[in-house]
C-alpha cells in the first residue's frame, strides 16, 4: 500500500502542474458546454459531471495520497467537514427521510466544492509548491472574455436578462456566474497582456495580436454582459492600472514602461468608447435605476407565483415593506433579501438543530412554506442552509484569510504597491470576497469558486515570498 502511495505521489509530482493548467484552461469550455446543455434542457450537464468528479478526486488525493507538513492538523479540519455533513444529512433524514437527503445532495456538493478543492490545492502547494499559475488564470480569463464577442459576431449568444432583453452572456448558462468569473480573472488577463506587449518582436507578432484581442475582448465582454459586477470591477482595475503605469513611467522612463502605459491608456479609452452604447448602460439606466423607487410589493407581484406566495407573511418581507431605508437597501441589492425571506423565515422558526445544522435546500414536510428559492448572498446562504456549525467551518476560515491579507498589505504597503502582479492578486482576491458578500454566486458556485481559490492562493504565495525580502528591498 505504501509503495502504491509513493508511486502515485511521484506521478503527481511530475504531472500535476500540467493537469492544473489544463483543468483551468478547460473551464471556459466546460461552462460553455454547460450553457449549451442547459439551453437544450439536458438533465445532466458537463459542469455537473466534471466538477462532481473533481471534488471526489480532490478528497481522495488529499486524504489518502498527499503527504505534506502538518497534514494531521488539516485532516482534523477535513474530518470536521465530513462529520458536519454526516450530521446535516442525518438531520435531513429525520425531517423527510431518504428523499429529502437526495433532494439536498446536488446543492450540498456545489456548496462544499470550495473547501474540499481548497484542501487539495493546499496539499499540493505545501508538498510540491505547485499553484495554479498567474499565466493559466490570465489565459482562462482571456478565453472567457473571448466567448462573448464571438457569440455576438455569430449571432448565437444567449440573452443575459430575458425579462428586459439586455445583455449577452455568450454560450454560458448564467450571466451572474460568468460575470463573477470575469471580474476575478480579467484583471489577470489585462496584467499579463501588458507584460507580453513590450516583448513582442517581428517574429512574435502573433503574441501581440493575441494580447490585443484579449484586451479588446475584455472591454467588450465587460460591457456586453450587462451585469454591474463585471463592469465595475474590470473598469476600475483598468483605471487603477493606467494610473500605476503612468506613475511607474514617470519614475523610470523606458520603452517597456511606455508601451505598458500606452496599452493601458488605449484599453481605458476603448471602455469609454464602447460603454455609451452598451447593453450594460442600457440595462443600468432603463431597468435598474428606473426601478429603484419601485415598492417591494410591485417587485414581488411580477415574480413567479411560488416565490411570491412563499414571501408573504414572513417577518423579513414585512420589515422591508414597513421600513423605507431597508427597502431602499434591498432594492440596491436587487431584492436579494426579499427572495431570501422564505428561507430566513423557516430558519428562524427552526429548533436548535435547525439553527445549528441548517435547513438545507429542499422543503421538508415540517416547514411552514417552500424555501428552495436561491439565497444569493454567500454568507447568508451558508448560514441558512448549513446553520451556525456549517457557517463556522465554511466561512470563518475565509474571513480570517481576507483579514490576514489586508493586515499583510499594510505591513509593507510600499513594497506591495511596487509589484503590479501582487496588486492584481490582492485586487482579485478582495473582488472575490466582495462579490461573495454583496452579490453571491462566488464560493457556493463551483465555477466561480475555482478562480476564487486560484487567485487567493496566488496572493498567499506572493505575500509569503515578499515577506522573505528585507522591507527596504524592492520585490
Amino acid at each position: 500500500m505504501d509503495q502504491l502511495r509513493l508511486k502515485l505521489q511521484n506521478a503527481s509530482k511530475a504531472r500535476l502542474p500540467l493537469i492544473l493548467a489544463v483543468y483551468i484552461l478547460c473551464q471556459p469550455l466546460i461552462d460553455a458546454l454547460t450553457g449549451l446543455g442547459a439551453q437544450a434542457e439536458h438533465p445532466v450537464t458537463a459542469g455537473v459531471v466534471v466538477r462532481s468528479l473533481v471534488i471526489v478526486l480532490a478528497f481522495l488525493y488529499t486524504v489518502f495520497i498527499s503527504g505534506f507538513p502538518d497534514k494531521k492538523r488539516w485532516m482534523v479540519y477535513t474530518g470536521a467537514l465530513v462529520g458536519y455533513l454526516a450530521l446535516f444529512m442525518g438531520y435531513m433524514f429525520s425531517l423527510g427521510g431518504l428523499s429529502l437527503c437526495v433532494a439536498n445532495v446536488k446543492e450540498v456538493v456545489k456548496t462544499f466544492f470550495a473547501p474540499f478543492v481548497f484542501l487539495f490545492l493546499w496539499s499540493i502547494y505545501k508538498q510540491y509548491g505547485y499553484l495554479i499559475t498567474c499565466r493559466a488564470i490570465a489565459w482562462a480569463g482571456g478565453l472567457y472574455a473571448s466567448v462573448i464577442p464571438l457569440a455576438q459576431l455569430t449571432g448565437t449568444g444567449f440573452v443575459s436578462y430575458t425579462s428586459s432583453g439586455y445583455g449577452n452572456r455568450g454560450w454560458f448558462y448564467a450571466a451572474n456566474e460568468v460575470g463573477c468569473i470575469l471580474a476575478i480573472t480579467a484583471p489577470f488577463t489585462v496584467w499579463y497582456c501588458l507584460e507580453v506587449l513590450p516583448t513582442v518582436t517581428k517574429k512574435t507578432w502573433w503574441k501581440g495580436a493575441l494580447a490585443a484581442w484579449a484586451l479588446i475582448a475584455v472591454s467588450i465582454s465587460a460591457t456586453s454582459l450587462g451585469t454591474k459586477i463585471v463592469f465595475a470591477f474590470t473598469f476600475f482595475y483598468c483605471l487603477a492600472v493606467l494610473v500605476w503605469q503612468v506613475v511607474h513611467l514617470a519614475r523610470e522612463r523606458s520603452r517597456t514602461n511606455a508601451v505598458k502605459a500606452a496599452a493601458a491608456a488605449v484599453l481605458v479609452l476603448l471602455f469609454l468608447v464602447v460603454t455609451p452604447d452598451s447593453p450594460f448602460l442600457r440595462y443600468l439606466f432603463e431597468v435598474y435605476i428606473t426601478n429603484l423607487p419601485r415598492p417591494p410589493e410591485a417587485t414581488v407581484e411580477v415574480w413567479d407565483e411560488a416565490i411570491a406566495h412563499a414571501c408573504q407573511n414572513t417577518w423579513l418581507y414585512d420589515l422591508i415593506k414597513s421600513n423605507k431605508t431597508i427597502a431602499d437597501i434591498d432594492q440596491i441589492f436587487s431584492r436579494r433579501f426579499i427572495s431570501a425571506s422564505p428561507a430566513v423565515q423557516v430558519f428562524t422558526e427552526s429548533g436548535v438543530l435547525g439553527k445549528l445544522l441548517g435547513i438545507g435546500y429542499a422543503t421538508a414536510p415540517s416547514y411552514s412554506r417552500e424555501m428552495y428559492f436561491m439565497v444569493e448572498l454567500d454568507p447568508l446562504a451558508v448560514l441558512l442552509r448549513h446553520g451556525v456549525v456549517g457557517f463556522v467551518l465554511y466561512f470563518l476560515p475565509y474571513l480570517w484569510f481576507i483579514g490576514w491579507s489586508i493586515v499583510q498589505f499594510f505591513r509593507r504597503p510600499l513594497q506591495r504597491l511596487a509589484d503590479l502582479g501582487y496588486c492584481t492578486a490582492l485586487y482579485c482576491t478582495l473582488a472575490g470576497f466582495a462579490i461573495s458578500v454583496l452579490a453571491g454566486h462566488a464560493l457556493v458556485s463551483p465555477a466561480v469558486a475555482t478562480f476564487v481559490l486560484a487567485v487567493s492562493m496566488q496572493l498567499w504565495d506572493q505575500t509569503q515570498e515578499q515577506n522573505k525580502l528585507p522591507k527596504a528591498a524592492k520585490p
